[in-house]
Protein backbone atom coordinates (compact mmCIF):
# COMPACT_ATOMS: atom_id res chain seq x y z
CA UNK A 1 0.00 0.00 0.00
CA UNK A 2 1.43 4.01 -0.89
CA UNK A 3 2.00 5.51 1.83
CA UNK A 4 1.04 9.82 1.40
CA UNK A 5 2.89 11.91 4.21
CA UNK A 6 2.83 8.72 6.68
CA UNK A 7 -0.55 8.32 5.97
CA UNK A 8 -2.38 5.29 3.15
CA UNK A 9 -4.10 6.87 0.49
CA UNK A 10 -6.82 4.20 0.75
CA UNK A 11 -8.76 5.55 -2.42
CA UNK A 12 -5.83 4.78 -4.47
CA UNK A 13 -4.61 1.75 -3.41
CA UNK A 14 -8.59 1.27 -4.68
CA UNK A 15 -8.50 2.65 -8.01
CA UNK A 16 -5.38 0.86 -9.04
CA UNK A 17 -6.67 -2.56 -7.84
CA UNK A 18 -10.19 -1.45 -9.61
CA UNK A 19 -7.78 -1.17 -12.43
CA UNK A 20 -5.27 -3.53 -12.22
CA UNK A 21 -8.12 -6.48 -12.33
CA UNK A 22 -9.90 -4.84 -15.53
CA UNK A 23 -12.80 -2.85 -13.90
CA UNK A 24 -12.23 0.03 -15.75
CA UNK A 25 -12.72 -1.75 -19.34
CA UNK A 26 -16.01 -2.64 -18.39
CA UNK A 27 -16.98 0.81 -18.17
CA UNK A 28 -19.04 1.94 -21.23
CA UNK A 29 -17.24 4.15 -23.38
CA UNK A 30 -13.66 2.58 -22.59
CA UNK A 31 -11.24 3.64 -25.02
CA UNK A 32 -13.41 6.56 -27.02
CA UNK A 33 -13.14 9.71 -27.20
CA UNK A 34 -15.00 12.21 -24.67
CA UNK A 35 -18.06 14.11 -26.57
CA UNK A 36 -17.66 17.55 -27.73
CA UNK A 37 -20.22 18.50 -24.77
CA UNK A 38 -17.86 16.87 -22.19
CA UNK A 39 -15.29 19.03 -23.36
CA UNK A 40 -17.42 22.85 -23.77
CA UNK A 41 -18.97 25.37 -21.40
CA UNK A 42 -19.08 25.11 -18.18
CA UNK A 43 -17.61 22.32 -16.39
CA UNK A 44 -19.80 22.03 -13.06
CA UNK A 45 -22.70 22.49 -15.77
CA UNK A 46 -22.02 19.41 -16.97
CA UNK A 47 -20.99 18.01 -14.15
CA UNK A 48 -24.95 18.31 -13.15
CA UNK A 49 -25.98 17.39 -16.68
CA UNK A 50 -24.15 13.77 -16.23
CA UNK A 51 -25.14 13.43 -12.39
CA UNK A 52 -28.61 13.91 -12.77
CA UNK A 53 -29.01 11.70 -15.59
CA UNK A 54 -27.40 9.06 -13.58
CA UNK A 55 -30.13 9.70 -11.21
CA UNK A 56 -27.52 11.37 -8.52
CA UNK A 57 -29.11 14.04 -6.45
CA UNK A 58 -26.63 16.12 -4.50
CA UNK A 59 -27.43 16.69 -0.76
CA UNK A 60 -27.75 20.70 -1.43
CA UNK A 61 -30.86 19.76 -3.85
CA UNK A 62 -32.44 17.34 -1.42
CA UNK A 63 -32.40 20.00 1.19
CA UNK A 64 -33.81 22.54 -1.11
CA UNK A 65 -36.89 20.20 -1.75
CA UNK A 66 -37.11 20.01 1.61
CA UNK A 67 -36.71 23.16 2.85
CA UNK A 68 -39.72 23.84 0.07
CA UNK A 69 -41.88 21.16 1.06
CA UNK A 70 -41.86 22.92 4.71
CA UNK A 71 -42.55 26.12 3.35
CA UNK A 72 -46.06 24.60 2.41
CA UNK A 73 -46.73 23.00 5.45
CA UNK A 74 -45.85 26.37 7.08
CA UNK A 75 -48.83 28.12 4.90
CA UNK A 76 -51.17 25.21 5.54
CA UNK A 77 -50.68 25.49 9.22
CA UNK A 78 -51.05 29.39 8.43
CA UNK A 79 -54.24 29.00 6.67
CA UNK A 80 -55.57 26.38 9.87
CA UNK A 81 -54.86 29.12 12.38
CA UNK A 82 -51.93 27.20 14.01
CA UNK A 83 -50.68 28.43 17.29
CA UNK A 84 -48.02 31.61 17.18
CA UNK A 85 -45.54 28.99 19.11
CA UNK A 86 -45.91 26.74 16.80
CA UNK A 87 -45.30 28.93 13.66
CA UNK A 88 -42.38 30.22 15.32
CA UNK A 89 -41.02 27.14 16.22
CA UNK A 90 -41.27 25.67 12.64
CA UNK A 91 -40.47 29.17 11.49
CA UNK A 92 -37.23 28.92 13.86
CA UNK A 93 -36.79 24.81 11.96
CA UNK A 94 -36.97 26.22 8.85
CA UNK A 95 -34.54 29.26 8.86
CA UNK A 96 -31.85 26.67 10.52
CA UNK A 97 -32.59 24.43 7.50
CA UNK A 98 -31.74 27.33 5.72
CA UNK A 99 -28.30 28.00 7.30
CA UNK A 100 -27.39 23.98 6.81
CA UNK A 101 -28.45 24.10 3.03
CA UNK A 102 -26.34 27.34 3.25
CA UNK A 103 -23.40 25.75 4.28
CA UNK A 104 -23.47 23.19 1.57
CA UNK A 105 -24.42 23.84 -1.45
CA UNK A 106 -22.47 25.99 -4.24
CA UNK A 107 -22.48 29.86 -3.65
CA UNK A 108 -24.64 31.06 -6.19
CA UNK A 109 -27.45 29.05 -4.86
CA UNK A 110 -27.51 30.17 -1.50
CA UNK A 111 -29.83 31.84 -0.05
CA UNK A 112 -28.09 34.49 2.41
CA UNK A 113 -30.48 36.97 4.52
CA UNK A 114 -33.45 35.22 3.30
CA UNK A 115 -35.08 34.28 6.70
CA UNK A 116 -38.96 33.29 6.62
CA UNK A 117 -40.52 35.03 9.10
CA UNK A 118 -39.12 37.21 11.68
CA UNK A 119 -40.68 36.82 15.63
CA UNK A 120 -39.96 38.77 18.65
CA UNK A 121 -37.28 35.86 19.27
CA UNK A 122 -35.21 36.15 16.04
CA UNK A 123 -31.88 38.50 16.45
Amino acid sequence: MSKENGHVNWMDQIFKEYERDGGLKNNPGFGKPLPESSLSGNIYDNFLRKAKDAGYLPLWIKWQKEIREELSGLVRLKKMNGTESELVKRIDEINEKVRTYNAICPAQMQHRGNRVGKHRNST
